[in-house]
C-alpha cells in the first residue's frame, strides 16, 4: 500500500530471490534490479520506475533498502547504472559502502 507524505511516496518494498528489489506503485512496478558480483558485493544494474511515479523518491526509496541490505549482510555495493551513480554522487556519507577493487 502506497502512503502519500509531502509529495514522496512511502511504499513496501520485497525483495524477489537475489536479484531485484521491487514495489507496486502507481503505474505499474518500479524495480532495482542488481546480481552478485566479485567477492559477492552487490552489482547495482538498473532502476526502473513507471512515468506515473517518478518524482516521488521511488527510486531513492529502491536504493535506499537496496544498501540497508547489502550493510546487513555486510557486502559492498557496485554502481553499474546512472542512476546509482548519481545517486552516490548525491550522498557521499555511503562512499564507503562503494566496492573498489584492489
Amino acid at each position: 500500500m502506497e502512503v502519500q507524505k509531502r509529495g514522496v511516496v512511502l511504499m513496501e518494498i520485497q525483495r524477489i530471490q537475489d536479484k531485484k528489489f521491487s514495489a507496486q506503485v502507481e503505474g505499474g512496478e518500479a524495480v532495482l534490479l542488481y546480481r552478485r558480483g566479485p567477492q559477492n558485493s552487490m552489482d547495482i544494474l538498473g532502476v526502473e520506475v513507471p512515468p506515473p511515479a517518478r518524482g516521488k523518491n521511488v527510486a531513492d526509496q529502491l536504493m535506499r533498502e537496496a544498501l540497508r541490505k547489502a550493510k546487513e549482510e555486510h557486502v559492498k555495493v557496485i554502481a553499474s547504472c546512472s542512476y546509482a551513480e548519481s545517486w552516490f554522487d548525491r550522498h557521499p556519507e555511503e562512499e564507503d559502502i562503494i566496492f573498489h577493487n584492489e
